[in-house]
């Protein structure tokens, strides 16, 4: 099982780093940085593992007026032992975008920064987004949280100032 999960991860890696914008440096796959299946979580030793610790998962950025954008950045610091990659950033609508994350790894103790967008236009009442933040960490899966409430231009009086 763990040779199958090193096989697909070496050439999933490889053919990502074949397709990948040569604008960006080439990342080394070694064997530290195996991607873990959530389910292996529990039969898999992950004291060598990097471990992915976000400062805050969810944003609750209270109420703003439909059509406003809210910008916010997830601060996060790799806690484990091995050099942490974050491959897919994954918002859950159209509506919230990813701005950026590190594409070299993360070695331990060090940090990074996951930018994302919401745009409200078009998007009035409570909202929820997810943005689910896939690594070679162990779970490889976080789910980061976006949560308001956006109101028309008419409801400016329920913005608390």
């Amino acid at each position: 099982m763990k040779k199958s999960i090193f096989t697909i991860t070496l050439a999933i890696l490889g053919a990502a780093t074949l397709f990948s914008c040569k604008e960006e440096k080439e990342t080394k796959v070694t064997p530290d940085m195996i991607f873990f299946e959530d389910s292996a979580a529990d039969s898999v030793d992950v004291s060598g593992a990097p471990a992915i610790q976000f400062e805050n998962k969810e944003l609750d950025f209270g109420t703003i007026i439909e059509g406003e954008k809210v910008a916010h950045t997830y601060k996060f610091t790799n806690e484990g032992n091995s050099p942490l990659l974050i491959t897919e950033v994954n918002p859950s609508c159209g509506c919230t975008t990813s701005k950026g994350w590190p594409k070299k790894p993360i070695s331990p103790g060090e940090s990074g920064e996951i930018a994302i967008e919401f745009d409200s236009n078009r998007r009035p009442g409570e909202t929820n987004k997810s943005i689910t933040v896939i690594t070679n960490s162990v779970p490889s899966t976080t789910i980061l949280r976006l949560k308001g409430l956006v109101v028309g231009p008419e409801e400016k009086s329920k913005i608390q100032e």
